[in-house]
This record gives C-alpha cells, structure tokens and sequence, in this order.
C-alpha cells in the first residue's frame, strides 16, 4: 500500500481527481486557480469593488483570446478573493483593476493565481428571495 505526502495540516497532498492541475479547492469551498501567462492579455473583466455595491470584484467577462479562457477555471460569475496572495476584499475597484494588471505584466512568473468563490456560496453577495403573488 502506497502512501500519500501529507501536507502540514495532515491532508493529502494529492489533486483532487476531478479537478485540474491548476485548479485547486481549499477546505472553505473557494478555488485556487493558476492562469499561465500564455498569451499578451488575461482577458477577463470585472466589476465591484468597496467603492461599489458589490464589495467583491466579480468577473463579469472572459474574451476568448485571452490567457484566462485557454487555461479555464475562471468563470463568469465568480468572486475574487485574492490575486497572487493580495487580498483584494476592501480595495477600490481601479485598485484591484490595476493589481490584475500589474501581476499579469510581471514577468518575475509565468503564470497568476486567483482565489474565488462562486457567487452563490459567498454569505457577501445578497440571497435570492421568494416572491408570493396574491390573487385580489
């Protein structure tokens, strides 16, 4: 019987097998998402942001000659938690433009790392309500 690595909180260190290599779930239910830089643009866009209604950039848009669609995991809808390790929670909208920006024009690495959560599981983003129609 073969053992797997453990990592210092004593899970295995082994991808989940439904998910990529670039993919990676944490146990809060957000993904890790690393995106090589693979082409001149990222080719996502967002919106919100503190100075918004949406406290949270959310990728509204991803252009199909674009780093992020080649590499895939990144979906329209989702949450941006942090970019390479910069939490982006309370930062103005052109402040997180720009870190996307500056991170993907760094050419120290050849790739960028997203962390997101989908919309739904986000207790930021405002819950569906039921609507009852009452006949008069």
């Amino acid at each position: 019987m073969q053992r797997l690595p453990l990592d210092q909180n004593g899970s295995s260190l082994e991808q989940n097998q439904d998910q990529p290599p670039h993919i990676v779930p944490d146990h809060r239910g957000n993904l890790h998402i690393t995106v090589k830089k693979s082409k001149p643009i990222l080719g996502i866009a967002i919106e919100g942001g503190a100075n918004t209604k949406h406290p949270l950039p959310r990728i509204i848009n991803i252009h199909e000659h674009g780093a992020a669609y080649d590499a895939g995991g990144l979906e329209v809808g989702q949450l941006i938690l942090e970019v390479d390790g910069n939490k982006v929670e309370g930062m103005h909208h052109q402040d997180v433009a720009r870190l996307i920006a500056e991170c993907f024009a760094c050419r120290d690495k050849n790739d960028i790392t997203f962390l997101v959560v989908e919309a739904k599981k986000s207790n930021l983003e405002p819950k569906p309500t039921a609507l009852i129609f009452l006949e008069a």
